[in-house]
Protein backbone atom coordinates (compact mmCIF):
# COMPACT_ATOMS: atom_id res chain seq x y z
CA UNK A 1 0.00 0.00 0.00
CA UNK A 2 1.23 3.53 -0.47
CA UNK A 3 2.21 6.21 1.97
CA UNK A 4 -1.42 7.56 2.08
CA UNK A 5 -1.93 11.14 3.97
CA UNK A 6 -5.06 11.36 6.03
CA UNK A 7 -6.67 14.33 7.47
CA UNK A 8 -9.08 13.78 10.73
CA UNK A 9 -11.40 17.20 11.59
CA UNK A 10 -13.36 16.98 14.38
CA UNK A 11 -13.90 19.84 17.36
CA UNK A 12 -13.43 17.19 19.93
CA UNK A 13 -10.01 17.05 20.42
CA UNK A 14 -10.35 13.37 22.26
CA UNK A 15 -12.08 11.90 18.63
CA UNK A 16 -9.37 13.16 17.02
CA UNK A 17 -6.45 11.23 19.21
CA UNK A 18 -8.94 8.05 19.32
CA UNK A 19 -9.10 7.67 15.63
CA UNK A 20 -5.47 8.68 15.56
CA UNK A 21 -4.40 5.75 17.37
CA UNK A 22 -6.75 3.67 15.44
CA UNK A 23 -5.20 4.37 12.29
CA UNK A 24 -1.77 3.93 13.56
CA UNK A 25 -2.06 0.78 15.27
CA UNK A 26 -4.23 -1.00 12.11
CA UNK A 27 -2.26 0.71 9.11
CA UNK A 28 1.47 0.99 7.80
CA UNK A 29 2.60 3.20 5.40
CA UNK A 30 0.32 6.04 6.21
CA UNK A 31 0.75 9.77 7.19
CA UNK A 32 -1.94 11.51 9.47
CA UNK A 33 -1.77 15.25 9.16
CA UNK A 34 -2.46 17.58 12.38
CA UNK A 35 -5.92 17.19 13.14
CA UNK A 36 -7.76 20.21 12.80
CA UNK A 37 -10.90 21.43 15.08
CA UNK A 38 -12.76 23.80 12.98
CA UNK A 39 -14.15 23.88 9.30
CA UNK A 40 -12.01 27.22 8.70
CA UNK A 41 -9.00 25.31 9.92
CA UNK A 42 -10.35 21.91 7.49
CA UNK A 43 -10.41 24.12 4.30
CA UNK A 44 -7.02 25.91 4.98
CA UNK A 45 -5.34 22.32 5.53
CA UNK A 46 -6.66 20.62 2.59
CA UNK A 47 -5.19 23.97 0.09
CA UNK A 48 -1.60 23.69 2.05
CA UNK A 49 -1.44 19.65 2.42
CA UNK A 50 -3.91 18.12 -0.24
CA UNK A 51 -4.55 14.97 1.69
CA UNK A 52 -5.63 11.48 0.14
CA UNK A 53 -8.63 10.91 2.84
CA UNK A 54 -9.76 13.18 4.80
CA UNK A 55 -12.35 12.31 8.17
CA UNK A 56 -14.63 15.03 8.46
CA UNK A 57 -17.46 15.60 11.35
CA UNK A 58 -20.55 18.13 10.52
CA UNK A 59 -20.84 20.13 13.23
CA UNK A 60 -17.90 22.31 13.39
CA UNK A 61 -16.94 25.48 15.17
CA UNK A 62 -16.90 28.60 12.31
CA UNK A 63 -17.66 26.70 8.89
CA UNK A 64 -19.37 23.02 9.27
CA UNK A 65 -18.29 20.00 7.36
CA UNK A 66 -20.50 19.90 4.43
CA UNK A 67 -19.86 23.62 3.65
CA UNK A 68 -16.04 23.42 4.22
CA UNK A 69 -16.21 20.30 1.91
CA UNK A 70 -18.59 22.02 -0.85
CA UNK A 71 -15.75 24.81 -0.82
CA UNK A 72 -12.71 22.29 -1.09
CA UNK A 73 -14.02 19.02 -3.40
CA UNK A 74 -13.72 20.70 -7.46
CA UNK A 75 -10.06 21.02 -6.05
CA UNK A 76 -9.49 17.71 -5.03
CA UNK A 77 -11.68 15.90 -7.28
CA UNK A 78 -9.49 12.39 -6.42
CA UNK A 79 -9.49 12.80 -2.44
CA UNK A 80 -11.65 10.11 -0.60
CA UNK A 81 -14.44 11.80 1.97
CA UNK A 82 -15.58 9.90 5.43
CA UNK A 83 -17.86 11.61 6.93
CA UNK A 84 -17.67 10.71 10.43
CA UNK A 85 -20.57 12.19 12.43
CA UNK A 86 -23.21 12.06 15.26
CA UNK A 87 -26.02 13.09 13.17
CA UNK A 88 -27.43 10.45 11.41
CA UNK A 89 -30.67 12.31 9.65
CA UNK A 90 -30.96 11.32 5.64
CA UNK A 91 -30.82 14.72 4.86
CA UNK A 92 -27.10 15.14 6.01
CA UNK A 93 -26.26 11.83 4.67
CA UNK A 94 -27.99 12.59 1.32
CA UNK A 95 -26.26 15.86 0.64
CA UNK A 96 -22.61 14.03 2.01
CA UNK A 97 -23.34 11.81 -1.31
CA UNK A 98 -23.67 14.40 -3.38
CA UNK A 99 -20.25 15.55 -2.71
CA UNK A 100 -19.38 12.07 -3.72
CA UNK A 101 -18.55 11.21 -0.32
CA UNK A 102 -17.18 7.68 -0.05
CA UNK A 103 -19.04 6.72 3.35
CA UNK A 104 -21.05 7.68 6.29
CA UNK A 105 -20.22 6.68 9.96
CA UNK A 106 -22.36 7.51 12.51
CA UNK A 107 -20.69 8.10 16.06
CA UNK A 108 -19.48 6.43 18.37
CA UNK A 109 -17.76 4.64 15.91
CA UNK A 110 -17.70 0.75 15.75
CA UNK A 111 -13.51 -0.36 15.27
CA UNK A 112 -14.93 -3.44 12.70
CA UNK A 113 -16.86 -0.85 10.38
CA UNK A 114 -14.51 1.69 10.55
CA UNK A 115 -11.33 -0.85 9.92
CA UNK A 116 -13.23 -2.20 6.98
CA UNK A 117 -14.34 1.29 5.53
CA UNK A 118 -10.90 2.28 5.83
CA UNK A 119 -9.65 -0.51 3.73
CA UNK A 120 -12.07 -0.71 1.29
CA UNK A 121 -11.19 3.21 1.03
CA UNK A 122 -7.10 2.43 0.49
CA UNK A 123 -8.01 -0.24 -2.06
CA UNK A 124 -10.05 2.14 -4.22
CA UNK A 125 -6.88 4.54 -4.16
CA UNK A 126 -4.71 1.89 -4.84
CA UNK A 127 -7.02 0.68 -8.25
CA UNK A 128 -6.90 4.53 -9.57
CA UNK A 129 -3.24 4.94 -8.79
CA UNK A 130 -3.19 2.09 -10.82
CA UNK A 131 -5.56 2.86 -13.63
CA UNK A 132 -3.53 6.44 -13.60
CA UNK A 133 -0.46 4.75 -14.05
CA UNK A 134 -1.46 2.86 -16.93
CA UNK A 135 -3.39 5.46 -18.88
CA UNK A 136 0.50 7.22 -18.57
CA UNK A 137 1.72 4.51 -19.51
CA UNK A 138 -0.81 4.00 -22.66
CA UNK A 139 -0.64 8.03 -23.17
CA UNK A 140 3.11 7.82 -23.30
CA UNK A 141 3.44 4.43 -25.49
CA UNK A 142 0.60 6.06 -28.14
CA UNK A 143 3.20 9.58 -28.66
CA UNK A 144 5.97 6.94 -29.08
CA UNK A 145 4.27 5.02 -31.58
CA UNK A 146 3.25 8.22 -33.41
CA UNK A 147 6.62 9.61 -33.24
CA UNK A 148 8.14 6.38 -34.67
CA UNK A 149 5.02 6.60 -37.59
CA UNK A 150 6.02 9.71 -38.36
CA UNK A 151 9.55 9.15 -38.53
CA UNK A 152 8.66 5.77 -40.66
CA UNK A 153 6.77 8.34 -42.88
CA UNK A 154 8.98 10.99 -43.57
CA UNK A 155 12.01 8.22 -44.15
CA UNK A 156 9.67 6.57 -46.63
CA UNK A 157 8.90 10.10 -48.23
CA UNK A 158 12.73 10.59 -48.48
CA UNK A 159 13.26 6.99 -49.74
CA UNK A 160 10.75 7.52 -52.97
CA UNK A 161 7.86 5.43 -52.13
CA UNK A 162 4.91 5.85 -49.49
CA UNK A 163 4.33 2.97 -47.49
CA UNK A 164 0.51 2.25 -47.57
CA UNK A 165 0.49 0.39 -44.10
CA UNK A 166 2.10 3.57 -42.41
CA UNK A 167 0.15 5.92 -44.42
CA UNK A 168 -3.08 4.86 -43.15
CA UNK A 169 -1.60 4.34 -39.38
CA UNK A 170 -0.56 7.99 -39.20
CA UNK A 171 -3.98 8.64 -40.77
CA UNK A 172 -5.82 6.72 -38.58
CA UNK A 173 -3.91 9.09 -35.52
CA UNK A 174 -4.86 12.78 -37.06
CA UNK A 175 -7.27 14.39 -34.51
CA UNK A 176 -9.21 16.04 -37.79
CA UNK A 177 -10.20 15.01 -40.91
CA UNK A 178 -7.21 14.82 -43.59
CA UNK A 179 -7.60 17.29 -46.81
CA UNK A 180 -4.02 17.68 -47.91
CA UNK A 181 -0.92 19.33 -47.32
CA UNK A 182 2.35 20.02 -48.90
CA UNK A 183 6.46 19.78 -48.32
CA UNK A 184 8.66 22.17 -47.60
CA UNK A 185 12.08 22.28 -47.91
CA UNK A 186 14.58 24.97 -45.86
CA UNK A 187 17.79 25.33 -47.14
CA UNK A 188 20.81 27.27 -45.67
CA UNK A 189 22.01 29.17 -47.99
CA UNK A 190 25.37 28.66 -47.67
CA UNK A 191 26.07 24.63 -47.14
CA UNK A 192 29.61 25.20 -46.55
CA UNK A 193 28.96 26.91 -43.09
CA UNK A 194 28.01 23.84 -41.29
CA UNK A 195 24.83 22.18 -40.01
CA UNK A 196 21.64 23.69 -38.52
CA UNK A 197 21.77 25.87 -35.74
CA UNK A 198 19.90 23.88 -33.26
CA UNK A 199 18.50 27.44 -31.64
CA UNK A 200 17.27 28.19 -35.18
CA UNK A 201 15.99 25.10 -35.96
CA UNK A 202 13.72 24.65 -32.85
CA UNK A 203 12.72 28.42 -32.93
CA UNK A 204 11.25 27.61 -36.87
CA UNK A 205 9.60 24.05 -35.80
CA UNK A 206 8.13 26.45 -32.51
CA UNK A 207 6.37 29.10 -34.94
CA UNK A 208 5.36 25.93 -37.34
CA UNK A 209 4.10 23.55 -34.39
CA UNK A 210 1.81 26.35 -33.33
CA UNK A 211 -0.28 27.26 -36.53
CA UNK A 212 -0.41 24.06 -38.06
CA UNK A 213 0.56 19.64 -37.85
CA UNK A 214 3.73 19.98 -38.89
CA UNK A 215 6.80 17.01 -39.58
CA UNK A 216 10.06 17.21 -39.80
CA UNK A 217 13.04 14.94 -41.04
CA UNK A 218 16.73 16.59 -41.58
CA UNK A 219 18.19 15.52 -45.20
CA UNK A 220 21.60 15.89 -45.52
CA UNK A 221 21.81 19.63 -44.67
CA UNK A 222 18.43 20.80 -45.95
CA UNK A 223 15.26 20.61 -43.33
CA UNK A 224 12.60 19.01 -44.74
CA UNK A 225 8.84 19.65 -43.53
CA UNK A 226 5.95 18.17 -44.35
CA UNK A 227 2.68 20.41 -43.40
CA UNK A 228 -1.11 19.75 -42.67
CA UNK A 229 -2.39 23.23 -42.46
CA UNK A 230 -5.79 21.99 -41.57
CA UNK A 231 -9.33 23.21 -42.05
CA UNK A 232 -9.82 26.65 -44.11
CA UNK A 233 -6.34 26.00 -46.11
CA UNK A 234 -6.59 24.11 -49.69
CA UNK A 235 -4.96 24.48 -52.52
CA UNK A 236 -6.80 27.32 -53.07
CA UNK A 237 -4.77 29.86 -50.65
CA UNK A 238 -2.29 27.42 -49.10
CA UNK A 239 0.62 29.84 -51.08
CA UNK A 240 -1.03 32.67 -49.86
CA UNK A 241 -0.55 31.39 -45.89
CA UNK A 242 3.00 30.47 -46.99
CA UNK A 243 3.66 33.72 -47.95
CA UNK A 244 1.76 35.04 -44.38
CA UNK A 245 4.25 32.48 -42.46
CA UNK A 246 7.62 33.48 -44.36
CA UNK A 247 6.86 37.28 -42.66
CA UNK A 248 7.66 35.65 -39.32
CA UNK A 249 10.94 34.21 -40.10
CA UNK A 250 14.13 36.80 -40.11
CA UNK A 251 16.59 34.29 -41.18
CA UNK A 252 18.11 34.54 -44.63
CA UNK A 253 16.95 30.90 -46.12
CA UNK A 254 16.03 29.73 -49.27
CA UNK A 255 12.21 27.37 -48.78
CA UNK A 256 10.95 25.50 -51.37
CA UNK A 257 7.62 24.47 -51.32
CA UNK A 258 5.74 22.04 -53.47
CA UNK A 259 2.07 21.48 -54.90
CA UNK A 260 -0.61 20.63 -52.78
CA UNK A 261 -0.76 17.15 -52.27
CA UNK A 262 -4.38 15.29 -51.89
CA UNK A 263 -2.93 12.46 -50.83
CA UNK A 264 0.09 11.04 -48.85
CA UNK A 265 0.69 8.63 -51.73
CA UNK A 266 1.92 11.99 -53.66
CA UNK A 267 4.69 13.42 -51.32
CA UNK A 268 7.58 11.55 -52.71
CA UNK A 269 6.77 13.73 -55.94
CA UNK A 270 6.53 17.06 -53.83
CA UNK A 271 10.22 15.85 -52.44
CA UNK A 272 11.14 16.31 -56.15
CA UNK A 273 9.00 19.51 -56.65
CA UNK A 274 11.05 20.94 -53.54
CA UNK A 275 14.33 20.77 -54.26
CA UNK A 276 14.41 21.51 -58.14
CA UNK A 277 12.50 25.05 -57.70
CA UNK A 278 15.70 25.66 -55.20
CA UNK A 279 17.97 24.82 -57.91
CA UNK A 280 20.64 27.55 -58.69
CA UNK A 281 18.34 29.72 -56.38
CA UNK A 282 21.05 31.99 -54.11
CA UNK A 283 18.41 34.80 -52.82
CA UNK A 284 16.70 34.39 -49.31
CA UNK A 285 13.18 33.48 -49.37
CA UNK A 286 10.34 31.32 -50.78
CA UNK A 287 9.92 30.01 -54.03
CA UNK A 288 6.45 27.50 -55.23
CA UNK A 289 6.93 24.64 -57.53
CA UNK A 290 4.69 25.75 -60.29
CA UNK A 291 3.86 23.20 -63.18
CA UNK A 292 4.17 24.79 -66.56
CA UNK A 293 1.19 23.69 -68.77
CA UNK A 294 2.94 24.61 -72.27
CA UNK A 295 0.87 28.15 -73.48
CA UNK A 296 -0.40 25.77 -77.37
CA UNK A 297 -1.97 22.72 -74.47
CA UNK A 298 -5.70 23.69 -74.54
CA UNK A 299 -8.63 21.53 -75.11
CA UNK A 300 -8.61 20.45 -78.89
CA UNK A 301 -12.33 20.00 -78.90
CA UNK A 302 -13.42 23.47 -77.92
CA UNK A 303 -14.53 24.43 -80.64
CA UNK A 304 -14.76 21.04 -82.62
CA UNK A 305 -17.58 19.44 -80.01
CA UNK A 306 -21.16 20.53 -80.95
CA UNK A 307 -19.77 19.77 -84.37
CA UNK A 308 -18.98 16.19 -83.88
CA UNK A 309 -21.68 15.42 -81.96
CA UNK A 310 -24.06 16.71 -84.45
CA UNK A 311 -22.37 14.09 -87.07
CA UNK A 312 -22.55 11.43 -84.70
CA UNK A 313 -26.42 11.91 -84.04
CA UNK A 314 -26.96 12.17 -87.55
CA UNK A 315 -25.26 9.11 -88.77
CA UNK A 316 -21.98 10.68 -90.05
CA UNK A 317 -20.23 8.16 -88.06
CA UNK A 318 -16.95 8.49 -90.70
CA UNK A 319 -16.73 11.84 -91.28
CA UNK A 320 -16.49 12.33 -87.73
CA UNK A 321 -13.74 10.44 -87.07
CA UNK A 322 -12.26 11.72 -89.82
CA UNK A 323 -12.36 15.01 -88.27
CA UNK A 324 -10.98 13.09 -84.81
CA UNK A 325 -8.48 11.99 -86.93
CA UNK A 326 -7.13 15.36 -87.81
CA UNK A 327 -7.74 16.97 -84.47
CA UNK A 328 -5.13 14.39 -83.04
CA UNK A 329 -2.58 14.94 -86.03
CA UNK A 330 -2.62 18.92 -85.52
CA UNK A 331 -1.80 18.21 -81.46
CA UNK A 332 0.40 15.17 -82.82
CA UNK A 333 2.34 18.32 -84.84
CA UNK A 334 2.25 20.89 -82.22
CA UNK A 335 3.86 17.91 -79.34
CA UNK A 336 1.06 18.30 -77.35
CA UNK A 337 1.51 15.71 -74.38
CA UNK A 338 -0.37 12.82 -74.07
CA UNK A 339 -1.67 13.37 -70.55
CA UNK A 340 -4.06 16.80 -71.14
CA UNK A 341 -5.19 14.72 -74.34
CA UNK A 342 -6.23 12.16 -72.50
CA UNK A 343 -7.78 14.11 -69.77
CA UNK A 344 -9.49 16.44 -73.19
CA UNK A 345 -11.05 13.27 -74.70
CA UNK A 346 -12.66 12.20 -71.27
CA UNK A 347 -14.08 15.40 -70.81
CA UNK A 348 -15.61 15.36 -74.56
CA UNK A 349 -17.15 12.04 -73.92
CA UNK A 350 -18.41 13.41 -70.88
CA UNK A 351 -20.27 16.04 -73.56
CA UNK A 352 -21.32 13.61 -75.79
CA UNK A 353 -23.29 11.60 -72.54
CA UNK A 354 -24.71 14.95 -71.90
CA UNK A 355 -25.69 15.14 -75.50
CA UNK A 356 -27.57 11.47 -75.05
CA UNK A 357 -29.72 12.90 -72.16
CA UNK A 358 -30.81 15.87 -74.42
CA UNK A 359 -31.77 13.24 -77.63
CA UNK A 360 -33.34 10.10 -76.04
CA UNK A 361 -35.12 7.87 -73.51
CA UNK A 362 -32.54 5.92 -72.69
CA UNK A 363 -29.86 8.05 -72.32
CA UNK A 364 -28.60 6.88 -68.74
CA UNK A 365 -28.69 3.30 -70.39
CA UNK A 366 -26.58 4.64 -73.35
CA UNK A 367 -24.28 5.97 -71.22
CA UNK A 368 -23.19 3.60 -68.83
CA UNK A 369 -23.22 0.95 -71.56
CA UNK A 370 -20.34 2.86 -73.65
CA UNK A 371 -19.08 4.57 -70.98
CA UNK A 372 -15.04 4.91 -70.94
CA UNK A 373 -12.86 6.42 -67.96
CA UNK A 374 -9.90 8.33 -68.10
CA UNK A 375 -8.63 5.35 -66.70
CA UNK A 376 -8.72 3.46 -69.85
CA UNK A 377 -7.44 6.13 -72.18
CA UNK A 378 -4.82 6.05 -69.83
CA UNK A 379 -3.91 3.37 -70.91
CA UNK A 380 -3.33 4.95 -74.95
CA UNK A 381 0.40 4.59 -74.58
CA UNK A 382 0.16 7.11 -78.45
CA UNK A 383 -1.42 9.38 -79.91
CA UNK A 384 -2.57 6.57 -82.68
CA UNK A 385 -4.41 4.40 -79.62
CA UNK A 386 -6.05 7.34 -78.72
CA UNK A 387 -7.27 8.79 -81.47
CA UNK A 388 -8.58 4.91 -82.22
CA UNK A 389 -9.99 4.31 -78.90
CA UNK A 390 -12.03 7.05 -79.47
CA UNK A 391 -13.34 6.06 -82.75
CA UNK A 392 -14.26 2.89 -81.70
CA UNK A 393 -16.02 4.76 -78.92
CA UNK A 394 -18.04 7.21 -81.06
CA UNK A 395 -18.87 3.67 -83.56
CA UNK A 396 -20.23 1.65 -80.89
CA UNK A 397 -22.18 4.73 -79.73
CA UNK A 398 -23.69 5.00 -83.29
CA UNK A 399 -24.46 1.21 -83.32
CA UNK A 400 -26.48 1.29 -79.97
CA UNK A 401 -28.49 4.03 -81.33
CA UNK A 402 -29.65 2.01 -84.13
CA UNK A 403 -30.79 -1.35 -81.55
CA UNK A 404 -34.00 -1.30 -80.45
CA UNK A 405 -34.23 -1.74 -76.45
CA UNK A 406 -35.38 -5.13 -74.51
CA UNK A 407 -37.19 -5.03 -71.31
CA UNK A 408 -34.44 -5.60 -69.23
CA UNK A 409 -32.27 -2.18 -70.95
CA UNK A 410 -36.07 -0.48 -69.49
CA UNK A 411 -35.27 -2.02 -66.03
CA UNK A 412 -31.58 -1.02 -66.24
CA UNK A 413 -32.75 2.73 -67.69
CA UNK A 414 -35.20 3.09 -64.80
CA UNK A 415 -32.80 2.01 -61.88
CA UNK A 416 -29.62 4.39 -63.42
CA UNK A 417 -32.11 7.36 -63.42
CA UNK A 418 -33.15 6.54 -60.11
CA UNK A 419 -29.14 6.17 -59.26
CA UNK A 420 -28.47 9.55 -60.97
CA UNK A 421 -30.76 10.97 -58.78
CA UNK A 422 -29.70 9.76 -55.43
CA UNK A 423 -26.02 9.33 -55.91
CA UNK A 424 -25.61 11.61 -53.23
CA UNK A 425 -26.85 9.77 -50.63
CA UNK A 426 -25.95 5.95 -48.92
CA UNK A 427 -28.01 4.43 -51.15
CA UNK A 428 -27.56 0.74 -51.61
CA UNK A 429 -28.94 -2.07 -54.35
CA UNK A 430 -31.45 -2.78 -52.37
CA UNK A 431 -33.04 1.17 -52.55
CA UNK A 432 -32.60 1.01 -55.90
CA UNK A 433 -34.13 -2.28 -56.70
CA UNK A 434 -37.16 -1.50 -54.42
CA UNK A 435 -37.93 1.61 -56.67
CA UNK A 436 -37.55 -0.03 -59.90
CA UNK A 437 -40.59 -2.86 -58.40
CA UNK A 438 -37.74 -5.61 -59.01
CA UNK A 439 -35.99 -7.71 -56.45
CA UNK A 440 -32.53 -6.49 -55.81
CA UNK A 441 -31.07 -10.43 -57.16
CA UNK A 442 -32.69 -9.30 -60.51
CA UNK A 443 -31.32 -5.80 -60.64
CA UNK A 444 -27.93 -7.10 -59.98
CA UNK A 445 -28.10 -9.77 -62.74
CA UNK A 446 -29.83 -7.04 -65.31
CA UNK A 447 -26.62 -4.84 -64.18
CA UNK A 448 -23.98 -7.08 -65.07
CA UNK A 449 -25.77 -8.65 -68.14
CA UNK A 450 -26.20 -5.32 -69.54
CA UNK A 451 -23.52 -3.11 -68.64
CA UNK A 452 -20.99 -5.93 -66.67
CA UNK A 453 -20.88 -3.82 -64.00
CA UNK A 454 -21.92 -4.33 -60.31
CA UNK A 455 -23.91 -1.52 -58.99
CA UNK A 456 -21.03 -0.56 -56.82
CA UNK A 457 -18.87 0.37 -60.19
CA UNK A 458 -22.05 1.93 -61.19
CA UNK A 459 -22.87 4.29 -58.08
CA UNK A 460 -18.81 4.88 -58.46
CA UNK A 461 -18.70 5.63 -61.98
CA UNK A 462 -21.40 8.40 -61.96
CA UNK A 463 -20.03 9.85 -58.73
CA UNK A 464 -17.07 10.13 -60.11
CA UNK A 465 -18.24 11.04 -63.94
CA UNK A 466 -20.01 14.33 -61.93
CA UNK A 467 -17.05 15.24 -59.45
CA UNK A 468 -14.59 15.67 -63.33
CA UNK A 469 -17.65 17.62 -64.41
CA UNK A 470 -17.16 20.13 -61.03
CA UNK A 471 -13.80 19.99 -61.35
CA UNK A 472 -14.18 22.36 -64.28
CA UNK A 473 -14.88 25.02 -61.26
CA UNK A 474 -11.93 26.02 -60.06
CA UNK A 475 -13.80 28.02 -57.08
CA UNK A 476 -14.87 24.83 -55.86
CA UNK A 477 -12.60 23.17 -53.20
CA UNK A 478 -11.77 19.12 -53.79
CA UNK A 479 -13.53 18.88 -50.22
CA UNK A 480 -16.77 20.59 -51.62
CA UNK A 481 -16.53 18.00 -54.75
CA UNK A 482 -16.20 15.11 -52.93
CA UNK A 483 -19.19 15.87 -50.68
CA UNK A 484 -21.23 16.98 -53.18
CA UNK A 485 -20.73 13.31 -55.02
CA UNK A 486 -21.30 11.83 -51.71
CA UNK A 487 -17.75 11.31 -50.45
CA UNK A 488 -18.09 13.01 -47.17
CA UNK A 489 -14.71 11.56 -46.27
CA UNK A 490 -11.98 13.86 -48.53
CA UNK A 491 -9.38 11.14 -47.97
CA UNK A 492 -11.83 8.39 -49.22
CA UNK A 493 -12.79 10.59 -52.11
CA UNK A 494 -9.25 11.05 -53.46
CA UNK A 495 -8.04 7.34 -53.09
CA UNK A 496 -11.73 6.28 -55.11
CA UNK A 497 -10.69 9.18 -57.83
CA UNK A 498 -7.27 8.04 -58.05
CA UNK A 499 -8.60 4.34 -58.72
CA UNK A 500 -10.96 5.03 -61.15
CA UNK A 501 -9.46 7.98 -63.25
CA UNK A 502 -5.77 6.80 -62.77
CA UNK A 503 -4.49 10.23 -62.00
CA UNK A 504 -5.01 12.21 -58.66
CA UNK A 505 -7.46 15.24 -58.49
CA UNK A 506 -3.98 17.90 -58.92
CA UNK A 507 -3.26 16.12 -62.22
CA UNK A 508 -6.78 16.42 -63.83
CA UNK A 509 -7.34 20.37 -62.83
CA UNK A 510 -4.19 21.56 -63.84
CA UNK A 511 -4.93 21.15 -67.52
CA UNK A 512 -8.43 22.46 -67.06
Amino acid sequence: MSNYRILIADDEPIECTALELLLKNTFTNIQILPSVFNGIDFVSSVRENHPDVVIVDINMPGLNGLDALDMIRSRNPDMKIMIHSAYSEFEYAKRALSLNAFDYIVKPVQKPVFVETMKKIFASLEQEKKKKISEEQIHHLTGEVHRLVENDLMSSILLGVVNEHTSDLFLQSLHQEYCGGFLMTLRLLDSSSGFWNEKKKAQILSAFHQVCLCLEKMYRQDLILYLIPGEGISENNYQQWCRDLFRMFDIPLLFGVSTWKFTIEELPDALKECNSILLGKHIPGIYFFEYAVPSYTRDIFSNQKEQLAELIFSGKTEECCDKIRSLFQNAKAHEIPLMPLQIYTAYFLLFLYEQITCRFSFSLYLENHLQISLRELRLCSSYDALTSKLCLAVANLNDCLLNPVSKAVEYVNRGLIYIKKMYRQNISLEDIASLVGISPFYFSRLLKQELNKTFVEVLTEIRISQALKLLQNRKKTIREIGEEVGYFNTTYFYKVFKKQTGMTVGEVRRYL
